[in-house]
Formats: C-alpha cells, sequence, structure tokens
C-alpha cells in the first residue's frame, strides 16, 4: 500500500477530492494536511473523510508553509500503529498537475533500478511526453536547478517537481528535524538522504494549473537566501 500526504491551504476551490477517490482500488491511503487553512479546506476534508476510509484528515492549527505540512504529515502516517503496512509513504500537490496515474509508471519506472530508497517525477521536455508549463516557470525552474547545482552539489535535474515517494526506512533521516525554509525543502531532503539511493522518473503527463500559492519569480531574493542557508548548514567544508 501507499500512503500519500496531501499539503492543503486554502485549497476549497481547487481541491477537487473526487479526482482521489477515483483510483482507490490501487491500494493508496490520502492523508490532507490542512496547514492552518483560513478558508473551508479541512471542513471540506473532513466531511469526506466520515465517509471514505481512505481518506484522512491531519490538521494544524498554524500555518506553517508547505514544508512544515508535509514534514508533519510523514511523521504522522509513520507513528499510525499499523504503518507498516505501506511499502511507501509520498507527497503530493493538492492540485494535481502530476496525475495520480503517474503513480504506477513511476514504480515501473523504479523496478529497472533494483533497490529505490525514493522516487522523485520530474518535468523533463522529451519526445513523447505531454509537459506543459509557462515558458517563465520552465526558465525559472532551469535557473533554480543549476544554482543548486553549483551551489549545492546536487545533480537533480527537477528537484521542485511535487510528487514523490519514499520507503518507510527514509523518513525519520528525511523528517525528523524541521526544514530551513518554508517552500524550499526539496534540496534539504536530498541533502539528507546522500547516503540512500534516489532516483528521477522522467514524467509523461505534467500540466501548469493556476492557482498555485508561491510566486517565485516575485520571490527570488529570498529562495537564493534560503538556498545559501541550506550550503552553510549542509556543505560546512
Amino acid at each position: 500500500m501507499i500512503a500519500l500526504i496531501i499539503p492543503c491551504y486554502n485549497e476549497e476551490k481547487r481541491l477537487q477530492i473526487d479526482e482521489f477517490l477515483k483510483i482507490q482500488n490501487q491500494g493508496l491511503e490520502f492523508f490532507f494536511v490542512d496547514d492552518g487553512s483560513k478558508d473551508q479546506t479541512a471542513q471540506m476534508i473532513a466531511k469526506h473523510a466520515k465517509t471514505h476510509p481512505h481518506i484522512h484528515l491531519v490538521r494544524l492549527e498554524k500555518n506553517g508553509g508547505k514544508a512544515e505540512a508535509v514534514r508533519r504529515g510523514m511523521l504522522e502516517v509513520q507513528k499510525l500503529s499499523n504503518s507498516e503496512r505501506f511499502t511507501w509513504i509520498g507527497f503530493w500537490d493538492a492540485d494535481l498537475a502530476t496525475p495520480l496515474s503517474e503513480l504506477s509508471k513511476m514504480l515501473q519506472y523504479a523496478s529497472l533500478y533494483g533497490h529505490i530508497d525514493s522516487i522523485w517525477c520530474s518535468r523533463v521536455y522529451r519526445l513523447g511526453a505531454d509537459v506543459q508549463r509557462s515558458q517563465l516557470r520552465h526558465y525559472l525552474g532551469r535557473g533554480f536547478a543549476t544554482l543548486v547545482g553549483e551551489l549545492l552539489k546536487i545533480k537533480s535535474y527537477d528537484s521542485q517537481c511535487g510528487a514523490k515517494l519514499f520507503r518507510p526506512s527514509t523518513i525519520q533521516t528525511a523528517f525528523s528535524e524541521k526544514f530551513i525554509g518554508k517552500w524550499v525543502f526539496d534540496v534539504e531532503i536530498l541533502l539528507r538522504l546522500k547516503n540512500f539511493v534516489v532516483i528521477e522518473y522522467p514524467v509523461t503527463v505534467w500540466k501548469d494549473v493556476p492557482g498555485s500559492k508561491v510566486k517565485i519569480h516575485r520571490e527570488i531574493f529570498r529562495v537564493f537566501w534560503e538556498v545559501l542557508k541550506i550550503r552553510k548548514k549542509y556543505l560546512k567544508s
């Protein structure tokens, strides 16, 4: 079975829980982490949780950002008395920019490698793939990947795609400690998992969904500052 953490903040208008319910035959359980929403997101999730055993609500009283919502969700799942039933624990963006149909393809792709500790979706423009992303976000993404590659010595093509799976054995290493940033936390996970086997799966479908809470082009200096703080902590030499 797979447990998926879905971080949510003011997603009342965008969150389509029915889409998550369509693939219940694939052995999935969804843990929606409401990150202190000010709208009716939590109430909407709670309503579905009452009638669907595979839907769960983890409610945070105070907004802490995506990084903390994901971290808390991961740790909450691992604390469950029956958590051993999960072979993978992951997180997935609530807007389903990466469709859930990619899950089975991720696992098939990982089987080509033998033992894998974590699988990360990656948005790669190529023949046979339908990746719909604005030019601005694409070039900002390539710039970010180049930045972290140079400053943090990370080889990931696209560390920021919001669809990832982890073996339960990695959770404490990756998520027990709080992250430096509220949003730029994926690179910290990679640095924490340096002794584990992490691969990138090139998605076949990805669609940019309007309404993102993060406007990277407006916060580029904050992102750069967070990367520098991450470098100072993890690359002390």
